[in-house]
């Protein structure tokens, strides 16, 4: 095998490739990256068993061939490259040179003989699938998955819920202790009873992410019960997909509210920043809602240490409240907003308080109070 390409483009793709990587896996080979010049492309590809990933890198192509490589050191060598380095890589023997106009380099490097294949579904499977832009698909990802569990001990809440309806895409995650949804419109959705609804882990969903944000245009996604993919132009990624049900949250949404502030975004994120200084363990925030006054004062209170209480501007309507929520959990939804103005709706002291942008329905968050 031998290939030539652009320093950058060959970097960006070991790069994305050795993440994906697994470093505590019974087999030894899942710890490296493969590198498969074909007659036309080069292809960089890597997986963990969780998640797969191939990648087409610009180049060309002298001879065909495949390896696999320590993904890591290769990386670190290429990163350390002048800009803008013509690199020509060729195996052989046993060993793996990298060569520039002004350096050279040699790697051991073997046959991927035990390497196992990047599942790819085939004509004829039971799959649903459809297409959008591929930065839609990142938003919608990223306005969600913050919220989903950490630890794996109940599956379905360390994963992202994506289901399609009325020619609708919609991804919720919850940790049970708050609850982000984000529609997304489709134009089109070919079902093929694929599944009516999928778990997509919590950890493979970030690495999607990543992975994504290097690509543009559209990208096509399939699924079944078992195996989601992503493809784009010069990517394909597929991950496993957690066996359970999401909870059903429909009927926790609110449609209305005993009381209802309307303020600016900024606003409110610069006021929960500054009561945060002196917020507890709990991250607790009291949020105190006088609509005849006019009033909507957040405070915090850290025994030993201080206490500290600040007002917003905001237009409020219905009844009196006091209410103590997670001041973290509260501001982590601020970045799925792409609005300037913000609505918090609340049913009373012991039930969830609901925001969403004024104007749009797209984006909604659920976040929990919290009992003293």
């Amino acid at each position: 095998m031998k290939i030539e390409c652009l320093k950058e483009n060959i970097s960006k793709g070991i790069s994305l490739a050795e993440h994906v990587t697994g470093k505590k896996l019974p087999l030894l080979i899942l710890g490296k990256v493969l590198i498969e010049a074909k007659e036309k492309s080069i292809i960089i590809k890597a997986t963990n068993l969780d998640i797969g990933l191939e990648i087409k890198v610009p180049g060309k192509i002298y001879t065909t061939g495949i390896i696999s490589i320590n993904g890591s050191l290769l990386e670190n060598h290429l990163n350390n490259l002048p800009e803008h380095s013509v690199v020509v890589m060729e195996k052989v023997n046993d060993n793996f040179s990298i060569t520039t106009t002004a350096s050279q380099a040699v790697m051991t490097c073997e046959l991927p003989i035990d390497y196992p294949p990047i599942p790819k579904f085939s004509i004829g499977d039971k799959i649903d699938n459809f297409s959008l832009e591929v930065k839609a698909i990142i938003d919608g990802l990223v306005s969600v998955v913050y919220a989903a569990a950490i630890t794996d001990i109940k599956p379905e809440l360390s994963s992202v819920y994506l289901h399609t309806k009325e020619s609708g895409l919609t991804l919720t995650a919850t940790d049970s202790f708050r609850l982000a949804e984000k529609k997304i419109n489709l134009s089109k959705i070919e079902e093929g009873n694929g599944s009516t609804g999928i778990l997509i882990p919590q950890k493979n969903a970030t690495e999607i992410i990543r992975i994504l944000n290097e690509a543009k245009g559209l990208v096509s996604v399939q699924y079944n019960k078992n195996q989601i993919s992503f493809q784009t132009e010069n990517s394909y990624i597929t991950s496993r997909l957690i066996d359970g049900l999401f909870p059903s949250y429909e009927a926790l949404l609110p449609k209305s509210f005993t009381t209802q502030i309307v303020a600016l975004k900024d606003d409110i994120l610069s006021a929960l920043r500054l009561v945060s200084v002196f917020s507890d363990r709990f991250n607790q925030v009291n949020i105190r809602i006088i609509p005849e006054d006019g009033i909507f004062e957040l405070t915090t209170k850290n025994q030993g240490v201080g206490e500290s209480t600040t007002r917003v501007e905001a237009t409020i309507e219905g009844e009196a409240l006091d209410i103590t929520v997670n001041a973290r959990y509260l501001a982590d939804c601020f970045n799925s907003i792409n609005k300037d103005s913000i609505s918090i709706g609340f049913n009373g002291k012991s039930k969830p308080a609901l925001l969403r942008a004024v104007g749009d329905r797209s984006f909604s968050y659920l976040v929990m109070p919290l009992h003293q």
